[in-house]
């Protein structure tokens, strides 16, 4: 839908005249020159990605979230405190937005993090239009667990056709992700079983795993392996909610596009479906019960994982 947006922008910009144009490239030359040598004096290397891993213990919570350059949403969720008086291990999980955007130095950063492995939960096509930038040699596998595949691509379609139309009058973006949650706690049970597997049969090594924004399938990802871990449903809801610190970053630009062209109300709606809402994970987790029985029960019966098993987990990812 970004790339869309980027070309419809583009589309409507062809409509000046020639020479309109002319005067334009004359005038943005001229200013890009001045850029240029402004930035060549000026410039300054972005600062150093903080690992909160890294840093005394005291200081983690505050850079939770990585400064890469070019890698959004990037978070580490340790910390956490479990119901029973442990932490999660910091250095251990993290969540992230897509890797298309990823700078030479961000790919340094991602060699070094001590990655066993990067789950990959987009759909094809998504992949197809924002490949990931990886190291050159990567030090960790990439595994694909498609959620959505196909599903995200009529999404899209649906919301491009109705952007072009004009009939975003019936469009409910709450009701929409509420829907889509809901799919994740029994249509995708298959994909997050093999989530949790690959989480824990990840050795000593860091597991890393994203979708698109890092917001919805990542988030969804995240909330189950808090709860199976013990942390108790406020602080897998912060945790989800943080997301819209970061969802909208490096989007307004395109939010205005949309809202010269089509409107507030297009806009509008567009930008909630970009962000998170807490009665969306509350939605998925309503289904887990409805569904289910019970957590406990999705768990065993749907996630296929035995007291043993979760146990492990607790013990490799926990302190």
């Amino acid at each position: 839908m970004l790339s869309y947006l980027r070309c419809y922008a583009l589309g409507h910009s062809s409509g000046q005249t020639r020479a309109n144009l002319n005067k334009t490239y004359l005038a943005w030359g001229s200013f890009a020159i001045i850029a240029t040598l402004f930035a060549a004096i000026q410039f300054a290397p972005a600062p150093a990605v903080i690992v909160p891993a890294q840093l005394p213990v005291s200081e983690r919570e505050q850079h939770r979230t990585l400064n890469f350059e070019g890698i959004h949403n990037f978070r580490d969720l340790g910390g956490y405190r479990t119901e029973d008086g442990r932490t999660v291990r910091w250095g251990k999980l993290y969540r992230s937005a897509n890797f298309h955007t990823a700078s030479r130095a961000d790919r340094q950063v991602l060699s070094d993090l001590g990655i066993s492995k990067i789950i990959d939960f987009r759909s094809s096509a998504e992949k197809k239009q924002e490949p990931n930038k990886f190291p050159e040699l990567p030090p960790f596998a990439v595994v694909e667990i498609p959620t959505l595949d196909g599903g995200d691509n009529d999404v899209a379609t649906e919301i491009m056709a109705r952007i072009e139309d004009g009939n975003m009058a019936d469009l409910d973006p709450n009701a929409f992700m509420i829907a889509a949650n809901r799919q994740f706690a029994y249509t995708f049970t298959p994909q997050f079983n093999q989530f949790i597997d690959e989480v824990g049969d990840s050795g000593d090594g860091a597991v890393v795993w994203h979708c698109s924004a890092g917001k919805d399938r990542t988030g969804y990802a995240a909330a189950i392996l808090l709860r199976i871990l013990g942390v108790p449903m406020a602080s897998i809801s912060e945790d989800y909610m943080l997301s819209n610190d970061y969802a909208l970053e490096g989007r307004q630009g395109m939010l205005r596009v949309l809202r010269l062209f089509k409107g507030d109300e297009a806009a509008d709606k567009i930008a909630v479906l970009l962000g998170v809402q807490p009665n969306w994970l509350e939605a998925a987790f309503a289904e887990i019960d409805a569904r289910w029985g019970s957590f406990d029960n999705y768990v065993s019966q749907g996630l296929g994982l035995s007291t043993e098993q979760v146990e492990a987990l607790r013990n490799s990812l926990l302190e």
